[in-house]
């Protein structure tokens, strides 16, 4: 019995990784220091956003960035990924969220070594992969398929 489930397990995230995968990324893309952003900030605010915020801040990031590859290398390759920013700029704290492309082989929130302007202090910085996820707390999207996948495997299990 514990083998089936350990192999419905198994079978079960294989299936959830791969409809992840395929399917387009979406981030949320504002900044606290526009006026009709205060949603942006931290914590994140859902429950305050307009639908036509919503449509306008919550985009897809699929489309890979168009990148002249006359002066890098050409093997290159780049992901999509969602990008939550939390910076000091002129002494005014700004969150920000965006779409972002980083190479595949990038360590993970190396953004937040990227140069800047001296009246700009990066706070935090990191990126990350599942829909939405710059607009919620790190481990929800990963807690979420973890749940889901121990919920279908006790199904196939049975």
């Amino acid at each position: 019995m514990a083998t089936k489930f350990v192999s419905a397990l198994l079978v079960s995230s294989v299936l959830l990784l791969s409809f992840e995968a395929a399917s387009a990324l979406k981030c949320w893309r504002c900044s606290s220091d526009a006026s009709t952003a205060a949603f942006c900030d931290d914590p994140f605010t859902q429950d305050i956003i307009t639908e036509q915020q919503r449509r306008w801040s919550y985009v897809d990031c699929s489309y890979p960035p168009q990148v002249n590859y006359q002066f890098s290398q050409q093997n290159q390759q780049s992901r999509p990924v969602c990008k939550k920013m939390k910076q000091i700029i002129n002494d005014r704290v700004v969150v920000s969220r965006s779409c972002s492309y980083e190479d595949v082989n990038t360590p993970p929130n190396s953004c937040l070594n990227a140069q800047t302007p001296s009246y700009i202090k990066t706070e935090f910085c990191e990126t990350c992969l599942t829909d939405g996820c710059n607009g919620a707390s790190q481990y929800g999207p990963a807690a979420l398929m973890i749940l889901v996948s121990a919920l279908l495997a006790k199904l196939l299990a049975w």
